[in-house]
């Protein structure tokens, strides 16, 4: 569905919380946010209609962002896994995989020859064996540690990361997972877009996403559902745009997502999109 000018402009006057993904949509391909971004952010907040992030990345590389937008509020990490603000002394949401899981997720990918790492909320850990995975992971400031082995980090773990150049044995070691721990952790299978012939597997806790994310934010905010407005670009971000409030999407969003939206922008990351978009908003707001 795609908003009039006027029925966009007339949702505007309810909105009271921003949410963002990072990568593809806040930020450009060089990992920037934009100074207009940066200015409009700031004098919204003046407006009080806050301002917070939904990303994959971990925690630790959002704060820088945060800091740059002043973001006080909580932001949510690893798609849902962790919910909590800068300082860390608010935390909304800490999803951790059982420690029996983790384990039986290394057993599989030492027995199938398949590379893995494990993430949590200030970085992502592998050992030498596994070394080649951070090469092929789109994790933007995120910070690697590389350790002697796992057997002192499977507690505390947001998320298991898995990769490898085979489609079957991948697809194998998904199957593997599932019954029972099925019931406990959601499995998801994909083929890298970014790198030919290279499958993935990422592991979550069960009910972890951006929308049960923005969710129990909302809630701690005591905010509504038309009074939510969310940026994305891609496919995670399904999940923003099935919460309900209002869905903007940029040019360089997938189909799938522009289909969702409730407007699409006539711009890109790359030449500021949400910039520009948040510009019409605040001037609208400020007219009304």
């Amino acid at each position: 569905m795609s908003l009039s000018d006027k029925e966009l402009k007339n949702r505007f006057k309810n909105i009271k919380l921003i949410v963002s993904d990072i990568d593809g949509t806040l930020v450009n391909s060089t990992n920037e946010i934009s100074d207009m971004t940066v200015d409009i952010v700031k004098k919204l907040k003046k407006k009080n209609i806050l301002f917070s992030l939904a990303s994959q990345r971990s925690h630790s590389s959002i704060i820088p962002l945060a800091d740059k937008l002043e973001i006080d509020i909580p932001v949510i990490s690893i798609n849902g896994a962790l919910i909590q603000n800068k300082k860390g002394d608010l935390i909304l949401n800490k999803s951790v995989i059982d420690k029996k899981y983790t384990e039986k997720a290394i057993k599989l990918a030492d027995e199938n020859y398949i590379k893995i790492a494990l993430c949590y909320n200030d970085k992502i850990i592998y050992t030498e064996d596994n070394s080649v995975l951070k090469d092929f992971m789109s994790r933007l400031g995120t910070t690697y540690r590389m350790v002697d082995s796992y057997d002192d980090y499977t507690d505390d773990v947001l998320e298991i990361i898995m990769l490898g150049n085979d489609r079957i044995t991948m697809k194998k070691v998904q199957k593997k997972m599932i019954p029972p721990f099925g019931l406990f952790l959601k499995i998801k299978y994909y083929r890298s877009q970014n790198f030919q012939g290279v499958y993935n597997i990422e592991i979550l806790r069960k009910g972890v996403n951006k929308k049960t994310g923005l969710k129990l934010l909302t809630k701690y905010l005591n905010i509504k559902k038309n009074e939510v407005m969310v940026f994305g670009d891609w496919y995670n971000d399904r999940d923003l745009f099935q919460y309900g409030g209002t869905n903007i999407a940029l040019d360089n969003a997938v189909e799938e997502l522009k289909e969702m939206a409730d407007y699409v922008s006539e711009k890109s990351n790359d030449e500021d999109g949400i910039g520009h978009f948040l510009k019409m908003f605040y001037d609208s707001i400020v007219k009304s």
